[in-house]
């Protein structure tokens, strides 16, 4: 299995002419998974942590060519264009940040993480899920059939999140306390 470093995704986002803010908002998606993930591990969770880091850095790799083609969807071009780069465990994972294709039943994997992960940063600023809900009807909620969707999604995720942190000796409102950046170390 083949999985980029840090440096190797960062090298393929330049590849692909990947704008900053969306890097910025990859890294912070990384920040919170890594938060989930090694609390999972804490309490016995098996997880991937360089397949888990590949996928939060990479998941919008083809949100920027998607919205200057203006066509495909990102998660599934993103999988593609990762499946062309020698990269098919990480396209698995990047092609479920939209929409978790395999829930698991009660196992979490790097697919939930991410996808969970990505559904509470709003550009590079950690949200809750109801703001990032809000967000999601306000941008992209321009048809009903849309704004259904949506709904589908978020109740989706709120049962994701009560499962995830079901395993965790923390809860969702700790996240922001517990996640470390560069700014505040």
């Amino acid at each position: 299995m083949i999985i980029p470093d840090e440096k190797g995704c960062m090298a393929l986002l330049e590849k692909f002419n990947t704008p900053e803010h969306i890097v910025l908002h990859s890294r912070k998606v990384w920040d919170v998974a890594r938060i989930v993930a090694e609390g999972l591990m804490r309490n016995d969770h098996s997880l991937h942590m360089e397949l888990l880091r590949a996928s939060c850095l990479l998941h919008d790799i083809a949100k920027y060519p998607c919205i200057v083609d203006r066509k495909g969807f990102h998660d599934v071009v993103g999988g593609e264009m990762l499946v062309e780069e020698g990269l098919p465990e990480v396209a698995r994972i990047v092609n479920q940040h939209v929409i978790l294709r395999d829930e698991g039943g009660e196992v979490v994997r790097e697919e939930h993480v991410l996808f969970y992960a990505d559904k509470r940063v709003v550009h590079d600023r950690l949200v809750t899920l109801e703001e990032r809900f809000e967000y999601l009807a306000n941008t992209y909620g321009k048809t009903q059939f849309l704004l259904e969707r949506l709904g589908e999604m978020r109740e989706k995720t709120f049962k994701l999140e009560e499962r995830i942190f079901g395993l965790l000796d923390f809860d969702p409102a700790d996240l922001a306390d517990l996640i470390v950046t560069p700014e505040t170390s």
